[in-house]
C-alpha cells in the first residue's frame, strides 16, 4: 500500500522548470543595447552639419539672387539714362534734317556739310541702338504710331499710313517717340458712301421716334 501512494506522489509531482532570468541579468542585456556615447556623439555631428549644410545653400541661393537683382537693376539704370539722352537729342536730327530740306534748294558746301554732320549723327545713335519707325504705307500700328488725322486715299488702303509728320524712333525695344502720321480712312467714295449710310441709319432712327 505505502508502495503504491509513493508512485502516485511521484506522478502528480510538478516537473521542474528551468530557472526565471535573474533582475540582474535582464539589466545587463538592456544596458548591452542602448548606443554608445561616441555613436551619440556621431549623430549629434551628422545633424549639426547637415543644418550648417542646409543654411550654406539657402545663403548661396540668397546672394545669388541678390547678384542678378544688382545686375538687372544697373542695366536697367543704364538703359533708362541713355534712353533720356538720346530722346533729348531727337531734335537735333529733326533741325538738321529741315536745314537740309532748305539746303537742297541751294545746293553747295553748305548742305553738304550738314548732310555729312546729320549722317555721322545718326551713325552715332545707331551704334547706341537707335532705330527708326517704319511708318509710311505700313499698317497703323497705335503701340509706335500717333495719328494726327484721317483722311481719304486712292493710293493707301484702309488703315495704312499715309503720310508722316514727324519720324519716330525706338532704342532697343523701348519707343522713344511714336511717328506722327495721318492715317488712311480708304478711297473718298467709300468714305462717302459711309457718311451717307450712316446718315440714312440717323434719319430712320429720327423717324421712329
Amino acid at each position: 500500500m505505502d508502495d503504491v501512494v509513493e508512485d502516485i506522489v511521484e506522478d502528480t509531482a510538478p516537473e521542474q522548470t528551468d530557472v526565471e532570468a535573474s533582475p540582474e541579468t535582464v539589466s545587463e542585456e538592456a544596458v548591452g543595447e542602448q548606443p554608445s556615447e561616441s555613436e551619440l556623439e556621431l549623430a549629434h555631428l551628422t545633424a549639426e552639419l547637415e543644418k550648417y549644410k542646409d543654411q550654406l545653400l539657402r545663403t548661396r541661393a540668397e546672394f545669388d539672387n541678390y547678384r542678378k537683382r544688382v545686375l538687372r537693376e544697373g542695366e536697367q539704370a543704364r538703359t533708362n539714362a541713355a534712353q533720356g539722352i538720346v530722346r533729348d537729342l531727337l531734335p537735333v536730327s529733326d533741325n538738321l534734317e529741315r536745314a537740309l530740306l532748305h539746303a537742297d534748294d541751294s545746293p553747295g558746301a553748305f548742305a553738304d556739310g550738314v548732310r555729312m554732320v546729320l549722317r555721322q549723327f545718326m551713325e552715332v545713335l545707331a551704334a547706341r541702338g537707335l532705330a527708326a519707325i517704319p511708318a509710311l504705307g505700313v499698317p497703323f500700328d497705335p503701340n509706335v504710331h500717333e495719328a494726327l488725322s484721317y483722311m481719304p486715299s486712292e493710293e493707301y488702303a484702309l488703315g495704312m499710313v499715309m503720310n508722316e509728320f514727324e519720324r519716330g524712333y525706338c532704342l532697343g525695344s523701348a519707343v522713344l517717340r511714336p511717328s506722327r502720321v495721318v492715317v488712311s480712312s480708304g478711297p473718298a467714295e467709300a468714305a462717302t458712301s459711309g457718311e451717307s449710310v450712316d446718315s440714312t441709319e440717323t434719319d430712320a432712327e429720327e423717324k421712329r421716334s
